[in-house]
């Protein structure tokens, strides 16, 4: 189910809970719904950072917008009235515009307040393990290590 964020509310929901709320940590925070297999885009105001902070946001695996001369509100208006599957979007602002409209496209809605424990729990998930088995991150024992050696004519 992808979600649609408006990140200046749930920045401003999380420093109301005493969490960090800036950028970045938003979207790593968010990244831990894409590990669950959500898509999410977050939408904050004002123009895109310069470098490296831009680099930084584009490291994490969330669509990051920033609304530019516009009000973030109008990029997630625009974005609630042309998805094409509104039942399967849930929409996270405080905003009541926002909300509205995203009720009359029938979305699942949800304030940043509500969000905020949502999030700091998948945030405090352990991360999943690397999907190789143990024996080929731990590498080859110095005996295999040989035998390989020797299976390919090198020695020692």
């Amino acid at each position: 189910m992808p979600v649609l964020v408006d990140g200046n509310n749930l920045m401003h929901a999380l420093a109301s809970a005493g969490a960090d709320y800036a950028q970045t940590a938003v979207c790593r925070m968010l990244s831990r719904l894409v590990e669950r297999g959500e898509r999410v885009c977050v939408v904050f105001d004002g123009p895109a950072p310069p470098p490296p902070l831009d680099e930084r946001l584009a490291e994490f695996p969330v669509e990051s917008l920033h609304a530019g001369r516009r009000p973030a509100d109008y990029v997630i208006l625009d974005r609630i009235a042309s998805d094409t599957a509104p039942r399967r979007l849930t929409v996270v602002s405080t905003d009541h515009e926002i909300r509205a409209a995203a009720r009359k496209r029938r979305c699942t809605v949800l304030t940043s307040e509500q969000f905020v424990p949502v999030l700091l729990r998948a945030a405090a998930e352990p991360t999943k393990g690397p999907a190789e088995p143990p024996e080929k991150q731990e590498g080859l024992s110095p005996d295999q290590t040989r035998k390989w050696l020797r299976e390919f004519g090198y020695d020692e």
